[in-house]
């Protein structure tokens, strides 16, 4: 009886020990992934460098949930994970804050400048916010701006108005 009673408690040992280094192997794993997510909220990195960065353009619609916006933006390949891009723009200055409308965005934009770009008060597509009291570009902008023949506009130069707008028009 006395081996029976050795066998029975070292097997018993035996699994004690093998449940708690499991237990400790998926805490350690599961601490680990925990870690990286919640730094991935505060310091992810562009998906591609600028030199190799593309292009898309993104429809936001007027009742787009983030989760939504999220998987178009994986899909296409802007964002590693829509769920790491929810909780994001959750934690955000710009949550609740994204406009509908044609965005253009860039492989090379981090999701913080995405959410920027898509919370902005006038987007490119809209052309109604920018006549119906949108803010007129300062005269260093009108200057900057090339007339078709590549010459420096001047301030108050004809067509420098935005497409759509009469000249002079208040």
């Amino acid at each position: 009886m006395n081996v029976k009673n050795l066998i029975g408690s070292v097997l018993d040992t035996i699994i004690r020990i093998v449940l708690i280094v499991v237990v400790v192997v998926y805490t350690y794993r599961y601490a680990m992934q925990a870690y990286d997510f919640g730094y991935r909220v505060f310091a992810e990195e562009p998906v591609s460098a600028a030199d190799s960065a593309k292009a898309i353009s993104i429809s936001v619609a007027e009742n787009a949930t983030i989760e939504e916006i999220g998987g178009v933006l994986e899909e296409k390949g802007m964002i590693r994970d829509a769920r790491l891009f929810y909780v994001q723009e959750l934690l955000s200055s710009y949550h609740n804050k994204i406009k509908p409308g044609i965005y253009e965005l860039r492989s090379d934009m981090t999701a913080r400048e995405m959410l920027a770009v898509m919370s902005a008060e006038a987007t490119e597509g809209e052309t109604e916010s920018s006549e119906s009291g949108g803010q007129e570009p300062s005269e260093e902008e009108e200057a900057s701006e090339e007339t078709p023949e590549g010459e420096e506009a001047e301030p108050g130069e004809e067509g420098l108005e935005p497409e759509g707008g009469e000249a002079g028009a208040e």
